[in-house]
């Protein structure tokens, strides 16, 4: 597998660590708050901070894979922008404050598409990119018959 085609995987790891990091970072986005009697009206999904540790550290590591080829990386920056929208939309959906289902229908209506766009794109990318480098060395390879006498 060519390393274009590898950044495909790589840049989905790196795109769900991206959106699980952005999930932590953000935090709870409902009311300072409690209801009168203590309870809340909604509360958010709560993941153990391991995991938000582990997504950060696969973060960094599938970055690490890819900075020495820049040519490669640009599939994995497309994935890790649509994971950041994503963890992002997440937690303004799940916000526990008035107005916050119109910004969750907004980010419903245009966020999560957009990071759907933006992965797409990056899987093409990477196939151009692959496709290039298969044609390249098609091309730079020397022709046995012309040495042949």
């Amino acid at each position: 597998m060519s390393g274009a085609l590898r950044a495909i995987p790589v840049g989905l790891l790196a795109g769900t660590c991206a959106a699980v990091v952005a999930w932590f970072l953000i935090g709870d986005v409902g009311p300072a708050s409690d209801l009168a009697d203590g309870t809340r009206a909604y509360d958010p999904p709560a993941l153990p901070w391991p995991v938000g540790v582990l997504a950060g550290a696969g973060l960094v590591c599938c970055v690490a894979a890819v900075v020495r080829r820049w040519a490669v990386a640009s599939p994995v920056v497309l994935c890790v922008v649509a994971g950041l929208l994503v963890g992002w939309a997440g937690r303004v959906v799940t916000a526990a404050s008035i107005g916050a289902n119109i910004g969750g229908g907004l980010m419903l209506l245009f966020g999560l598409p957009l990071a759907g766009i933006l992965v797409l794109v990056a899987v093409v990318t990477a196939l151009v990119i692959a496709r290039r480098a298969q044609r390249d060395a098609r091309m730079s390879k020397p022709d046995p018959s012309a040495t042949a006498m």
